[in-house]
């Protein structure tokens, strides 16, 4: 009876597999599936494609496969200047193609002293090219964690932006513990040869904000570096006259250029993706706040000890703001709702159905318009124990609800949107914006959980831009194809062992789907990707990820090319 029902969903899909004609496929040798680590893509544009692995203590493996998809090269990174050895203890803060090279930024404590390396590889045999340190931030005290909890001050962090048109690059030095407000960022711009264009310390606006934090920022070539920051003065929710504050470096100034936008103090705690549009000359600054007064919460008791459980809602106020690179004045702000989202899931999926996503990342189109990429998350905090002599402990994971698409005009109006159902559940708390961080290449070992497995870098979905069609991809159960109406029937995804890619080609006015790598046969089979693994490039139109291939009991790991034709 269950192969009956199990073929039914798949006769279900046979409709969408002609869309899988569009595709060129082409998989590598299959290899171990890795350990739990760091696994990403980079595809060059000399048609090589390198696919690093990294544990906790063994390095940084790499191996490189030629235009024909034929391993060519295959070697462990180790340094002269960091400790492979401790990895778990590292942070990979970018990944990125730069003068015809992969070049990886790493970020290590060396005895509670932040410090960014820069490493350049070869793009034929993976071999070290070169490697330096770039710069560090100083020794984080003993008080530190006293100070983010009672002083308001964020934790310093080092941040590498690459300008997506050039190889121009930036390295941000984030010090939240610096005694003067004027050294608490420091910007170092770079051109394609890494030679440095500029060194230069963030100044207050008239040195009226007494703390600064970052927002974001983005590079214009060799010309400019753009910040994003917000200032305020004392406690957030007691501070009457917080901003946030667009500012400009040229090459070779000294001092920044600041326009001021006076914000509620509900923008303390704010993320951004930050854009620069050539196409039509504007700053796109995508803010994400959290909206704590507006994140509810739910207890459970359940039966003693005393166990239960608390349900959090993450609630989120986004503004997409354009700006004149000129003269940094604002050219209008509005909110990003995802109106046209909650209309599509009314009109295909439900009609009570209501979109609450949080926006993850934000894609400009060559017509000037955007796309914004949206996901609902839950965070859930689970007490188990803790009464009767029992000794209690506290997990903490996340729901990956619905995914939103919603599509902005030039001028950043909505104009479409599309919803799509899916529920999965991740260890731990997932943080906003974590996509636009996975499109770089920012990895780090979870440090709050005991966290042993590579779950996690298999959930989500991916986007997919190209010249021939916009998909969504995500791991699914066969058994969720066909819940489509019937959202509430859904199986979560925990293990991702029997999902299948499934992939989403966005049509107007619906959504065709189907298995990225063909249906399977029976229960038994199943092919899923490594999602943070995945690297599209638009130039060869080729979407490059790790996939998984199960037969039973027995895995298989390879890279597979997926070729838009």
């Amino acid at each position: 009876m269950k192969k009956i029902i199990y073929l039914a969903i798949v006769l279900f899909l046979v409709g969408g597999s002609i869309y899988a004609q569009e595709f060129k496929i082409e998989k590598s040798a299959e290899f171990d599936e890795p350990e739990y680590g760091w696994n990403k893509l980079l595809q060059l544009k000399n048609g090589n494609t390198f696919f690093f692995h990294s544990t906790r203590k063994d390095g940084i493996e790499v191996t490189v496969y030629n235009k024909q998809r034929k391993q060519i090269a295959s070697r462990t990174l180790e340094s002269n200047l960091w400790d492979v050895s401790k990895m778990k203890q590292a942070r990979i803060v970018g990944l990125y193609e730069i003068n015809g090279e992969p070049v990886i930024f790493i970020v290590q404590a060396d005895d509670r002293e932040p410090t960014l390396y820069r490493m350049r590889i070869n793009p034929t045999t993976g071999s070290k090219l070169n490697e330096m340190k770039l710069g560090n931030l100083p020794k984080i005290k003993a008080f530190a964690g006293y100070a983010m909890a009672f002083g308001n001050v964020d934790m310093p962090d080092i941040i590498v932006e690459k300008d997506p048109n050039s190889d121009c690059y930036a390295v941000i030095y984030f010090d939240g513990f610096a005694h003067d407000r004027n050294d608490r960022i420091k910007v170092v711009h770079y051109d394609g040869t890494h030679k440095v264009l500029n060194t230069v310390f963030y100044d207050s606006p008239n040195g009226k904000y007494k703390y600064l934090r970052y927002i974001g920022s983005v590079v214009d070539g060799s010309k400019r570096v753009f910040v994003a920051t917000y200032g305020y003065n004392g406690k957030a929710s007691e501070d009457k006259n917080p901003a946030v504050i667009v500012s400009k470096i040229n090459a070779g100034e000294t001092k920044f250029s600041h326009s001021v936008t006076k914000v509620s103090n509900d923008f303390n705690d704010t993320k951004s993706v930050m854009l620069y549009n050539h196409g039509n000359n504007k700053l796109q600054l995508m803010t994400v706040t959290y909206n704590k007064s507006n994140m509810g919460a739910d207890l459970m008791f359940a039966s003693a000890p005393f166990d239960y459980y608390k349900k959090k809602e993450v609630s989120c106020i986004t503004v997409l703001s354009y700006i004149d690179p000129e003269s940094l004045s604002l050219i209008s702000a509005n909110p990003i709702i995802g109106m046209k989202v909650d209309a599509y899931g009314k009109q295909n999926i439900d009609k009570d159905y209501e979109f609450d996503g949080v926006p993850q990342n934000m894609v400009l189109n060559k017509d000037n318009t955007t796309t914004i990429l949206m996901e609902d998350l839950t965070n859930i905090t689970e007490r188990h124990g803790g009464g009767m002599g029992h000794v209690g402990h506290t997990t903490v994971k996340t729901d990956l609800g619905p995914v939103g698409i919603s599509e902005l005009s030039e001028a950043g109006v909505e104009t479409g949107g599309f919803a799509i159902s899916k529920l999965q559940k991740a260890e731990g708390t997932l943080p906003i914006l974590y996509m636009s961080g996975r499109s770089k290449g920012v990895f780090a070992y979870p440090q709050s959980i005991g966290k042993s497995s590579n779950n996690n870098e298999f959930l989500s979905y991916d986007y997919i831009y190209s010249d021939k069609g916009r998909y969504v991809i995500f791991n699914d159960l066969p058994r969720n194809a066909d819940k489509d109406e019937e959202d509430e029937k859904r199986k979560t995804v925990s293990k991702v062992s029997k999902t299948n890619t499934m992939c989403y080609k966005l049509n107007n006015p619906k959504i065709d789907k189907f298995f990225l790598f063909g249906e399977p046969t029976d229960n038994s089979e199943s092919t899923f990707c490594y999602i943070q693994s995945s690297d599209f490039n638009k130039e060869l139109n080729c979407y490059a990820t790790m996939i998984v291939e199960r037969d039973g009991r027995s895995k298989v790991a390879k890279i597979a090319w997926i070729t838009f034709e």
